[in-house]
């Protein structure tokens, strides 16, 4: 028993010396640790980076909570229990402490490693290190939950050898269960490396667009738009066709296609087209104006304006102006632009012959089929004479 030499501590009832034991080192512990603090923030105050005061800030709460964890498991020593109910609570709180303790170790690895590869990642140009930054991140998560669910395993007396084992045994069942998430966990790397695109892109996957909100170790977040969050497993991006829009940079060029009607020079249209996208402030006038004269269609002449801006995001607006320019434009210069139409002829049954199967032109081919296309038909002899004299007639 704790502080059994106390005789007046011993007479007390067992829950009252456990409460007063539990509250007392609780509060010993937690000024030793406030103390500690103090004094670790006067040594941290006088370097150059900030990496120290953040480990301080992350690791006080779980601090806190583990000495309250052991000033409990001591307290309870004092209580004599029945069966083995101690030996239940003990496993408890033990694993729990086994959780506060591997949460405190990520803390300060996840902090300190995270600090590290962000000064490394702003040396370096590529973005690829940003990405691998957030990898690394959730494959540090995963494995210390695994070593925190083994240690909490062998607290209840479980034995890991024969699980182990079992393990390899199952290993090639669960591989095959898991190949899905596996084939998006490698997708996920692959990205990253490759480069295909990275957190803050514009990109086009399939018919969905947006931009990519995170890359994830299984599944990729693009929000479009329209402020949706879209979610694409990681394999089912390594297997499509993606659209960068930032790359190889964020510059890109505004179509407009536009149709005239016929009977106006082409070479006007594209000089007056020329000058109204020279107006809008915000194109890139180091690139050339192109006007192209693509085709003479049913109803139009066809035109194609392209310039250049130098984001995406201007592209739309940039767009809006300049058809809003070339459709005011040519109502000012009164010329048309023609819609789809089709010319009808109207004619008077009585005065037009329409033709008949029984017609005599018709009358060598009469009973007559071909069994291809490019079958070359041959007159028979007296042929043509039997017809004219049934022209005649």
């Amino acid at each position: 028993m704790v502080l059994e030499n106390l005789p007046y501590f011993v007479n007390l009832n067992e829950y009252i010396r456990t409460g007063i034991l539990f509250f007392v080192l609780f509060f010993v512990l937690r000024v030793l640790l406030y103390f500690a603090e103090k004094v670790l923030i006067k040594l941290t105050a006088k370097t150059s980076t900030n990496l120290d005061d953040l480990l301080l800030e992350k690791s006080s709460k779980p601090l806190t909570f583990i000495a309250l964890l052991v000033s409990l498991i001591f307290a309870l020593k004092e209580i004599v229990w029945t069966g083995n109910v101690d030996v239940i609570v003990y496993r408890v709180l033990h694993s729990l402490l086994a959780v506060s303790i591997g949460y405190l170790v990520f803390v300060v690895i996840d902090v300190a490693l995270i600090r590290v590869w962000k000064k490394f990642a702003e040396k370096t140009e590529s973005d690829i290190d940003d990405a691998i930054g957030s990898l690394v991140h959730e494959i540090l998560r995963i494995v210390l939950i695994v070593i925190i669910f083994i240690f909490i395993l062998n607290i209840w007396g479980i034995n890991i050898g024969p699980l182990l084992a079992g393990l390899g045994i199952a290993g090639l069942a669960v591989a095959l269960a898991l190949q899905p998430t596996l084939s998006n966990i490698f997708s996920g790397i692959a990205i990253i490396l490759d480069g295909t695109f990275k957190v803050g892109d514009v990109v086009k996957v399939g018919d969905k667009m947006g931009e990519v909100y995170k890359i994830g170790l299984r599944t990729t977040r693009i929000k479009s738009f329209d402020n949706e969050m879209i979610i694409f497993p990681n394999s089912q991006i390594a297997n499509s066709e993606v659209q960068n829009f930032f790359q190889p940079d964020v510059s890109i060029r505004v179509n407009v296609e536009f149709g005239v009607e016929y009977g106006v020079d082409p070479e006007y249209i594209k000089k007056i087209v020329i000058e109204e996208i020279e107006k809008i402030s915000f194109i890139n006038k180091e690139e050339e104006i192109r006007i192209l004269f693509t085709a003479m269609a049913d109803s139009a002449l066809n035109f194609k304006a392209m310039f250049w801006v130098e984001d995406i995001a201007k592209k739309w607006p940039a767009h809006q102006e300049a058809i809003s320019r070339i459709y005011r434009r040519l109502y000012k210069e009164k010329i048309g632009i023609p819609f789809p139409q089709t010319t009808v002829w109207m004619r008077e049954e009585g005065k037009v012959k329409s033709p008949s199967p029984d017609d005599s032109k018709f009358n060598k081919v009469k009973g007559k089929y071909f069994s291809a296309f490019g079958h070359e038909y041959k007159e028979e002899e007296g042929d043509e004479v039997k017809e004219s004299k049934e022209d005649k007639k």
